[in-house]
């Protein structure tokens, strides 16, 4: 069995199947991309948004190469008929550029598969860099008066 089959049947993907994988060393920061099943030549294929390409086909066997774990799999709850159109929706969106706060690779598989352009990461994300800007800015001379 070929490795792409042995990683398809390990995760038990489905078309529209979203997998999660740590992207930063501590895992503070995940990476999210959709299993779209196999094409006409037998390769199965994610589809997932990238720095620098946007939204790209890759090989389940090259996604999963540097992987030395999955987070979780989040598995798409439709039928055969909805998971089709999951997949025609995403290789609509290929070549979609990558954006970091307005559309990187959670929020196009919540794009995809929620009809939603949205990132939690982000969002807590700039939470975080908001209330740090706040702490940094009451613990600076910025604003007083010299009297």
């Amino acid at each position: 069995m070929n490795k792409e089959l042995q990683l398809i049947r390990q995760f038990n993907l489905e078309p529209g199947d979203r997998v999660i994988v740590p992207k930063s060393l501590l895992g503070l920061v995940q990476h999210h991309a959709l299993y779209l099943g196999y094409n006409e030549f037998g390769e199965h294929l994610m589809c997932e948004n990238v720095i620098g390409n946007g939204v790209i086909l890759t090989r389940v066997d090259s996604f999963f190469q540097d992987i030395k774990s999955v987070t979780r799999i989040e598995k798409f709850n439709g039928n055969n008929l909805q998971r089709k159109l999951i997949v025609q929706k995403a290789l609509s969106r290929l070549g979609k550029p990558y954006s970091l706060i307005n559309y990187n690779c959670e929020s196009f598989c919540n794009d995809v598969q929620h009809n939603m352009i949205k990132s939690a990461q982000v969002t807590v994300g700039l939470v975080f860099g908001f209330v740090g800007i706040m702490i940094a800015l009451l613990h600076t001379d910025y604003g007083k008066q010299n009297v």
